[in-house]
């Protein structure tokens, strides 16, 4: 009885070997495949996210130019509509300048005292209060 126990033994102890030996390499290879296919898709991510911050550069560079153009057309005409927020500046430039400025589809004029005023339909001066 004590020798069929041990023999019993022996064969579990050789089958962990055998598995240990054999199957180990099973496992590594799936971690390997695992850990390749994790690091192939966080490099493709990678690569994503690179080609977004070029395309948004571009974009602001693109914007840049575009606002410059703008900018540009403003200065000498003052008839040109101006309308982003960041051109509120230059409309304030052009009636300090020029005493008139369009913004946002309304032509403003300055006064020789300052004041800054638009025409209604009916043909009367609105006084603007300063911002």
């Amino acid at each position: 009885m004590l020798y069929k126990f041990l023999f019993l033994i022996c064969i579990g102890l050789i089958c962990i070997v055998f598995y240990f030996l054999f199957f180990k390499n099973i496992i590594h290879k799936r971690i390997k495949t695992k850990l390749k296919t994790e690091l192939r898709k966080e490099q493709e991510r990678q690569q994503k996210l690179f080609a977004i911050d070029k395309a948004n550069k571009d974009s602001e560079r693109k914007d840049k130019i575009f606002m410059e153009k703008r900018k540009l057309k403003a200065i000498n005409d003052p008839n040109f509509d101006l309308f982003y927020d960041e051109e509120k500046v230059l409309h304030k430039q052009r009636l300090e300048f020029k005493n008139k400025s369009k913004w946002k589809g309304k032509i403003h004029y300055r006064s020789n005292k300052g004041k800054i005023y638009f025409i209604s339909k009916e043909g009367k001066k609105i006084y603007k209060k300063k911002d």
